[in-house]
């Protein structure tokens, strides 16, 4: 069959130039992969690097007259630009076969048949059940009987058709698709992610089920029927070789050099870390490479020692979820292993100790509880712990999370357009905070931490990864405080009042979206 998967064109966060924005999608190198593996021919469009709009997206469908178009997105605030997609394409043609995955589409079935024209869902991990669903498209075959699926039923309705079993060998895997992705306009940012960003990923899915989180539910253990069903961490992880191989593809083929590794918690098992660290330094590849880091797993392998190995290595960039101060806060939001003391005397030290490397947490504001009180002793606790980077974001329940059930039962969220779900701007207000207040408090928490002092020493580091960061922080600032300047000054530039702050960390539509 003649496939053609679309990243679509998309609004851009405001607080990145495009390029950066551009970094590979590995779910369509790894779907593609598999679907040509198994006979198919398969077209990889990604708008976003060759700037793509929406007229020319209809365009290259009609040119190309695909039987299959596959479409979807794991953030719930790019789903829309997906459902477009669709839309698209039974204008083109009622007999093309639109197909939506991805974690949003999973676990919003219903809603997602109420508003757009999709004849099927892969729900979970894609490969397997992709393959079979297309075996059916090809046979006639009742589509039912294909595992992993949803398919509507009416308006607003829809079949499952029962769970899938994950993948057992994540080897088995073809090698990901990067042949027919424009891999040269990926990473062409000068600063953020330099030289040459591109992603990878070693393993799938989490060890924790956070409350708040949809990441680990895509890759989760799933038993019942659907969509009732039970959902359980669930992680995975391919061998050391096969890993170090696709680095060498990506460092040598196409000369990228800042591999950016996409898993949900990169450094679950201890023995493969330090496997990886020994195989990555033995290859030489001259790569520096960023991994999201769980922190008691971070603190444990820095007390082992194989910590210090991974910085060897080429480790330039951790980020780790630390998501409040007390761990109390923490088990509420089902985040159960201790870390909120742990940290105070980790992350401290690994400011002494690697001075090359740069430190970015991400703490989550807007707690039913928060008051302006709480959210101060929040960005306390991150002055004491010194990152590099704070990313104080406003919590965002999403279809799928225990927290999207909590507040939909509570009725918190005060914003309902999933577009807006950018984990910028707040969707629910707390006890004791607006929506409003909330977003002024999140700005205060942001000038308050990243003061000039703390971005001169940054941009004055004689390390090449961590200035490059703060250069491009500088940049980024500069524009938005430009931008805001002249808001001021000319208020017409812009929709709202001068002193809306939604402008500037709200998403960008690019100059080329429509063409």
């Amino acid at each position: 069959m003649r496939l053609l998967f679309v990243r679509p064109p998309k609004y851009v966060w405001p607080y990145m130039n495009e390029q950066d924005n551009y970094l590979l999608p590995q779910a369509l190198a790894y779907l593609g992969a598999a679907a040509r593996s198994d006979g198919h021919e398969v077209v990889l469009l990604d708008c976003m690097p060759l700037k793509v709009g929406w007229r020319s997206l209809a365009e290259k469908i009609r040119e190309f007259k695909p039987q299959v178009v596959l479409a979807g997105d794991s953030e719930t605030l790019y789903a829309h630009e997906s459902g477009r997609v669709f839309q698209i394409v039974k204008s083109v043609s009622r007999d093309i076969v639109t197909v939506a995955g991805g974690a949003h589409f999973s676990h919003a079935c219903e809603d997602a048949f109420s508003k757009y024209p999709i004849d099927a869902i892969v729900r979970g991990e894609g490969e397997i059940t992709l393959c079979e669903l297309l075996r059916g498209l090809e046979s006639g075959r009742d589509l039912t009987q294909v595992r992993g699926l949803a398919l509507p039923d009416g308006p607003g309705r829809a079949i499952y058709t029962g769970a899938r079993e994950l993948l057992e060998d994540l080897d088995t895997l073809p090698f990901p698709a990067y042949d027919l992705l424009p891999m040269q306009r990926y990473g062409a940012a000068r600063y953020l992610f330099s030289p040459g960003g591109v992603t990878i990923h070693h393993s799938r899915g989490c060890t924790s089920g956070c409350s708040f989180c949809a990441c680990w539910l895509q890759m989760a253990q799933r038993t019942g029927a659907p969509p009732e069903e039970n959902l359980a961490p669930r992680w995975r992880t391919r061998s050391v070789e096969p890993v170090l191989e696709e680095m060498e593809v990506l460092a040598r083929r196409y000369g990228k050099k800042c591999l950016v590794f996409v898993d949900d918690t990169w450094n679950v098992d201890p023995r493969w870390n330090k496997r990886f660290a020994e195989g990555l330094a033995r290859r030489r590849l001259g790569v520096n490479w960023f991994a999201f880091f769980r922190a008691d797993m971070l603190a444990r392998d820095e007390e082992s020692g194989v910590f210090e190995q991974l910085v060897a290595s080429g480790l330039r960039h951790i980020c780790v979820g630390l998501e409040r101060a007390s761990d109390a806060e923490l088990d509420s939001l089902a985040k159960r292993h201790k870390q909120a003391e742990l940290m105070r005397s980790v992350f401290p030290r690994l400011r002494r100790k690697y001075p090359s490397l740069f430190l970015q947490a991400t703490f989550i504001v807007g707690l039913p509880h928060d008051t302006r009180a709480s959210l101060a002793r929040l960005r306390r606790y991150a002055e004491e712990l010194n990152p590099d980077y704070p990313a104080f974001h406003p919590v965002t329940p999403v279809p799928g999370t225990q927290l999207w059930k909590e507040a939909q039962k509570a009725g918190t969220l005060e914003i309902q357009d999933f577009a807006r779900y950018d984990w910028m701007t707040p969707v629910m207000r707390t006890d004791a905070l607006s929506r409003a207040e909330l977003e002024r408090e999140i700005w205060e928490m942001n000038r308050r931490y990243l003061n000039p002092w703390r971005v001169a020493l940054g941009v004055l580091s004689r390390h090449q990864y961590r200035r490059r960061m703060y250069l491009w922080w500088v940049m980024v600032s500069a524009r938005a405080l430009f931008d805001y300047v002249l808001d001021r000054l000319w208020p017409w530039r812009a929709p709202g009042p001068p002193a809306e702050l939604s402008r500037y960390v709200g998403l960008v539509k690019p100059p080329w979206y429509e063409d």
